[in-house]
């Protein structure tokens, strides 16, 4: 069995991939420890209910019967950049970030990479709907921030997790208890800079509910306490991951992810349904994860470009 898992993570390895086994059997153990901070009120019920109202998001800590007996959880780690779009205005560019963790297009290569060389010994792939942050941190492949990001060594944070089951038997069950990034204990970068102050110095976990993220990923309206000036991506927030000094030697990294048209640009922000949006406008946007919020991107992108408008303005 360790064989073929030596298989599996050198080709991994060979395309950026990083990666790890946990066995099956630990699944319940994720799953009490998921409940306690429900129970002990860590994690609200409130905020968790809508989480999942929102998304659908049910932990597959029971994987479903249809895919056969599951032995392990295999979990991934790529790195990724954050991604530069370009929307243009009345003649100005305008310029938006993606955060990393939402270009999915790396899980695809993942299960490239792996089914085949399962599939050789008479063993099964399956996407896994799981705490992947958790099961990285359990298995030593990640280490907690305060800001409750995860990182790797030579990578900070910028890379995105994901998780798989598998029929193949855990060839090393590397289980412990989380770490923390040694560097947090003496470190207030985040909880100082984070716009919501979502991340305090009492506990060791962001409150997720006042996440910046949590807003701009819903179809809600901003409550008003929410400054449009600490909007800073088209989803999701990089202000805690920017400021940290773990990731000083990545900050600097984006890729381009596309240009959109003045003709485009006003599609978006006039809100035309997804259904009628031109396909090569569906493509730029599903190649970089957005397509799948596109009915947020009307009142986030335009948040954006007003607050750049106004920067502009005061010749800042």
């Amino acid at each position: 069995m360790e064989k073929i898992a030596e298989l599996l993570q050198k080709a991994l390895a060979n395309a950026d991939f990083k990666s790890a086994f946990v066995a099956a059997d630990r699944l319940e153990e994720m799953q009490r420890a998921f409940e306690k901070l429900l129970e002990d009120g860590i994690l609200k019920r409130e905020f968790y209910d809508k989480i999942v109202a929102r998304l659908g998001l049910y932990w597959h800590f029971q994987p479903q019967s249809s895919i056969g007996p599951v032995r392990s959880v295999i979990i991934t780690a790529v790195p990724q950049p954050k991604t530069s779009l370009k929307f243009e205005v009345q003649g100005n560019k305008y310029y938006a970030i993606v955060p990393p963790t939402y270009v999915y297009d790396t899980d695809k290569v993942a299960v490239k990479i792996m089914s085949p060389i399962l599939a050789a010994h008479g063993y099964t792939l399956h996407d896994a709907l799981l705490p992947s942050k958790l099961i990285a941190a359990r298995c030593g492949l990640a280490s907690y921030g305060r800001n409750n990001i995860t990182y790797i060594d030579g990578w900070g944070s910028y890379f995105r997790l994901r998780a798989y089951f598998s029929d193949i038997p855990c060839p090393q069950d590397s289980w412990q208890e989380p770490a923390a990034l040694d560097r947090c204990s003496k470190c207030t970068a985040c909880i100082k800079k984070c716009p919501t102050s979502a991340i305090s110095a009492d506990r060791f976990l962001v409150d997720a509910g006042k996440c910046l993220t949590f807003f701009n990923e819903g179809e809600e309206l901003f409550p008003q306490w929410i400054d449009p000036a600490w909007h800073n991506c088209l989803v999701g927030c990089m202000v805690c991951q920017d400021v940290c000094p773990v990731n000083k030697d990545h900050v600097a990294w984006v890729m381009p992810g596309g240009d959109f048209s003045e003709e485009e640009t006003a599609m978006i922000l006039g809100g035309v349904p997804r259904e009628r949006i031109p396909a090569d406008i569906g493509q730029k946007l599903e190649t970089v994860g957005m397509l799948e919020y596109y009915e947020l991107l009307q009142r986030n992108l335009g948040v954006l470009i007003s607050k750049a408008q106004k920067t502009m303005e005061k010749g800042e």
